[in-house]
């Protein structure tokens, strides 16, 4: 049991590595790169990981040593020292692992470490940090993870039709999901149309995005039917204490807010699925 933890650790820790990577390329359509920081300089091999980089201290390239001439003039050197990675490279792998630990732990005694069942856990996992990740940094989530999330629960429910959600249940939650998002994404746009009316600044949108929508049909497809009801419920209580929380925050310290801002929903709707696969339907 041990040594598979560890296992299930290590492949969180690097699956962690690889969704950093997706998440720095994929919000600007870039094909998938070797780790960089943030200046665009591949990180050497010890700071592939972001564990790894700040162990090392390798949050950024050791700066280069000073020529003469800056010697004798005293301007500083810019080099690429000054790009240091944030705390979301280890952070994310770190959750990946303690999330995949988590989903393997509920299943671990009906399915062995390489069972099917497992790895799809483990995909879900990886799929559901990433879209958290990007939506948390660039307020969208890209349908190029939220459909494959969505195809690989369609799969999921074929290949495995003795485990929960079967087939039936699985498209009746995914249609489920995707129906009562999007009225509710339509409502949205329809409101920020009818205030674009009589304000002067344009609202853009409303308060879900379309990948919000596919976002919950995939988990739909995940968790099935009744399982969609509960996580469409925690999802809009989770939201709706997330935006109190950064409406305080935001008054703390600064004093006031700015109406309108978006909030994240993906990362909510990403902690609602988890909660209803490890409580069960």
């Amino acid at each position: 049991m041990f040594l598979e933890s560890c296992a299930v650790a290590i492949t969180g820790v690097l699956g962690g590595g690889l969704i950093n990577m997706l998440a720095d390329d994929l919000p600007s359509r870039q094909p998938l790169r070797m780790p960089r920081y943030t200046d665009g300089k591949r990180r050497p091999r010890l700071a592939w990981l972001g564990i790894g980089a700040f162990m090392f201290k390798l949050r950024s390239l050791p700066k280069p040593k000073p020529s003469g001439d800056e010697l004798r003039t005293g301007s500083p050197s810019n080099g690429p020292g000054a790009a240091l990675l944030s705390w979301r490279y280890p952070l994310t792998e770190i959750a990946t692992a303690l999330l995949m630990l988590l989903l393997y732990a509920d299943i671990r005694d009906e399915a062995a470490l390489l069972s099917t069942a497992t790895l799809f856990k483990f995909a879900y996992a990886a799929l559901f940090v990433l879209i958290a990740v990007i939506d948390l940094e660039h307020r969208r989530i890209p349908f190029v993870v939220a459909l494959p999330l969505g195809a690989l629960a369609l799969i999921d429910a074929a290949l495995i039709p003795v485990s929960e959600p079967g087939t039936p249940s699985a498209a009746i939650g995914g249609l489920i999901g995707f129906a009562l998002f999007y009225v509710a994404y339509l409502g949205g746009v329809m409101f920020a149309r009818m205030l674009n009316r009589n304000r002067g600044k344009p609202l853009e949108g409303g308060a879900l995005g379309f990948g919000d929508v596919v976002l919950m049909a995939a988990v739909g497809l995940i968790v099935g039917f009744p399982g969609i009801l509960l996580a469409i419920t925690l999802s809009v209580f989770a939201g709706a204490g997330g935006a109190f929380a950064v409406l305080c925050a935001r008054l703390m310290k600064t004093g006031g807010y700015q109406p309108f801002d978006k909030i994240p929903f993906g990362p909510f709707i990403v902690g609602s699925a988890i909660a209803v696969l490890l409580i069960g339907n």
